[in-house]
């Protein structure tokens, strides 16, 4: 069974007491609401077990980490790496005979460097016989002495992504009838299900949790009792907040906590039922994810080509409203069709 919280959209100008109260011309119904939409999937099979709908969180963020490192080659080093640079060629191979004079006169040049490398090393064994501890480097020796230091020829070097991404979201799940009470209920108990591991082989083994696929999609109200599920995922139109809020890899669902602040019993107004345990008024539901993939920039295809946009590609504006525009446009630039026909 589908999940979905909240399943109604909010009481607005769609009920009969607000239609008494608010003219057609000052009406403004909610007509898209976005949720994250949870899939949960089989390990082995990949088989589809369970899908859940929660609004989307107040709180989003996209992080990207890249790990980067530093590496001092030093003068020799520096040269050296030049050197392989030079003699590699579009095959891959090396030509032995012409880089061998390099590698010799970059050797030569090296000399200086394990001089003073040899003489810190000499210098602290004598220190350490006194019974000294002091560590006395090569380049606090160059120093010393000559008051300057061997460049250091510092390069950086890219080492990866280090770790998955991990997502954490946080709702706050308030019912507002007994079906809402009974929805919360099981939206906890289906995520704390779906995280944690199992029992098989007379409970030699822990089976291994099921993995989410996540997306963000939008509830459209067209009227007229007109509704649709937009999921760029399944090739429904998407737009900004779906290209930049992307999971493209599958996620294990490393945390699930639900607080109860200030618990206070949810009580039933029907009547025989009143004694009835419906839970707490509110829930804090909280849940963490970890992607299982690493990102490149393939995950989310190659830019576009630049386009050039012109007044005539977005028609519609009155004489008032282009003139506004592109006087707009000479002081700011190009912002875009930002009006209530464009975006939702």
């Amino acid at each position: 069974m589908v999940l979905v919280f909240p399943q109604a959209k909010p009481i607005g100008v769609n009920s009969a007491s607000s239609r008494e109260t608010i003219t057609d011309g000052a009406a403004f119904p909610t007509e898209v609401i976005d949720y994250l939409k949870f899939e949960v999937f089989t390990q082995k099979e990949n088989q589809l077990k369970d899908t859940i709908y929660l609004y989307l969180p107040k709180q989003l963020s996209e992080k990207h980490n890249q790990g980067w490192g530093q590496v001092n080659l030093g003068p020799a080093g520096k040269e050296l790496v030049g050197i392989a640079a030079e003699a590699a060629n579009a095959e891959g191979g090396i030509d032995t005979d012409s880089v061998a004079e390099k590698i010799k006169s970059a050797a030569e040049s090296a000399m200086p460097q394990i001089g003073y490398g040899a003489a810190s090393k000499v210098i602290n064994a004598a220190i350490s016989a006194t019974g000294g501890n002091t560590n006395v480097s090569r380049e606090q020796l160059t120093s010393i002495i000559g008051k300057k230091i061997f460049n250091p020829y510092a390069e950086a070097t890219y080492t990866g992504q280090g770790n998955f991404r991990d997502h954490s979201w946080n709702w706050e799940l308030v019912p507002k009838s007994t079906a809402d009470a009974t929805t919360i209920y099981d939206i906890i108990q289906r995520f704390r299900y779906w995280s944690l591991p199992g029992l098989s082989g007379g409970n030699k083994w822990l089976t291994i949790p099921e993995y989410f696929r996540v997306s963000t999609v939008r509830y459209i109200d067209k009227g007229g009792g007109k509704e649709e599920i937009a999921n760029p995922g399944t090739g429904g139109a998407g737009g900004i907040l779906s290209a930049i809020m992307q999971f493209p890899t599958k996620m294990v669902c490393t945390n699930v906590t639900v607080g109860m602040p200030d618990y206070t019993s949810l009580r039933s107004s029907y009547a025989g039922s009143r004694e009835m345990d419906f839970g707490a008024l509110k829930y804090n539901l909280s849940l963490s994810f970890k992607e299982t993939e690493f990102l490149t920039k393939q995950t989310y295809g190659e830019l576009p080509e630049t386009r050039q946009q012109t007044q005539n590609e977005n028609p519609g504006y009155t004489p008032e409203q282009q003139s506004f525009l592109d006087q707009v446009r000479e002081i700011l630039g190009d912002f875009g069709p930002f009006n209530s026909n464009n975006i939702a």
